[in-house]
């Protein structure tokens, strides 16, 4: 599969999770009210294609199936082929891939960055109901846990308040820095599960309440120094802030910059707009509320010192 490079190719989620933990009822949610157009393969263990059938009821217009196999071993050489096919389909805003229930995510992850695909988030689906049959069962549930930037702890309407509690306490220990969030039938906000394509605009401002997360819009009209600001986000993550994006730019290039924090995984890419747009810098942000308390101010403090900001306005001009 010839690689592709951003911004051709939308950013690709995957969605993971044991059997029964509720994957496709959470992209059928999905597919039915967010408003972007989601590019989406399923794979199923057996030969018989439900999933996919599912998900076409629910507006999967774009839809690629895989059956008879984990697209992380014995079918993985047909999930680039599969992308490949939805890309030549149309333009997409996000490319969802709902894995196997006996799917190991990591090596999904693995085939994807290997091939310079843009992965955004993984976000596994645990059911507190069926939580340790699902993990007396394999090992591979402990795995998808781990790996995860994003917990959906599912069926909470089947469970009471102590066992929520006990399976949320379990999750947290097995992977302390993915955010656990409670989903009764597939009732997740799209912001926390897909990142837009972009457009080479500035962001949306997102609705500031996502179940027990929040929402900061920050913006500045001067350019910052790239250090502080990747340090200044790592930092945030490490507090709690779970996702980022925006477009700002450096005074170490004249370009902007794209930039995506997923859990703890920020990339900044080159972006070339045709003129600087108003604010200079715009960052949504979504996390835990103490994350985001002093956030603000710490972007703030990125703002790059006058004699830098002086000489960056100058390569500006010349480039006009």
């Amino acid at each position: 599969m010839p690689t592709r490079i951003d911004p051709v190719v939308p950013p690709i989620t995957l969605i993971s999770g044991f059997l029964g933990s509720g994957k496709t009822t959470l992209l059928r949610r999905m597919l039915r009210e967010a408003e972007r157009r989601i590019g989406v393969i399923v794979n199923e263990f057996g030969a018989l294609g439900i999933d996919g059938a599912l998900l076409e009821q629910s507006g999967g217009s774009s839809l690629i199936e895989l059956s008879g196999g984990c697209v992380c071993c014995v079918a993985g050489s047909d999930l680039l082929v599969a992308l490949e096919t939805l890309l030549d389909g149309g333009e997409l805003d996000a490319i969802a891939i709902e894995t196997s229930g006996l799917a190991e995510p990591g090596a999904i992850a693995r085939q994807l960055r290997a091939a310079n695909l843009p992965l955004d988030a993984l976000i596994t689906l645990v059911s507190a109901v069926d939580f340790t049959q699902a993990m007396d069962a394999s090992p591979l549930t402990r795995r998808q846990i781990q790996v995860a930037d994003l917990i959906a702890l599912t069926h909470g309407d089947l469970a009471d308040v102590q066992t929520m509690q006990q399976v949320s306490e379990q999750l947290r220990n097995l992977n302390p820095r993915a955010p656990i969030i409670p989903a009764i039938a597939g009732d997740i906000s799209p912001d926390l599960i897909f990142s837009p394509r972009s457009s080479g605009e500035l962001p949306a401002d997102l609705p500031h309440q996502h179940g027990e997360f929040e929402a900061l819009s920050w913006q500045a009209d001067l350019p910052l120094r790239r250090t502080a600001f990747e340090q200044t986000l790592h930092t945030l993550a490490g507090r709690g802030l779970f996702r980022a994006k925006g477009i700002v730019y450096c005074t170490d290039s004249p370009w902007a910059d794209e930039v995506h924090l997923v859990a703890d995984r920020l990339r900044c890419s080159a972006l070339r707009l045709v003129r600087l747009p108003i604010p200079l810098c715009r960052m949504t942000l979504i996390g835990h509320r103490e994350a985001l308390a002093h956030a603000g101010a710490a972007l703030d403090a990125c703002i790059d010192l006058p004699e830098r900001i002086a000489s960056w306005r100058n390569r500006q001009a010349e480039l006009e």
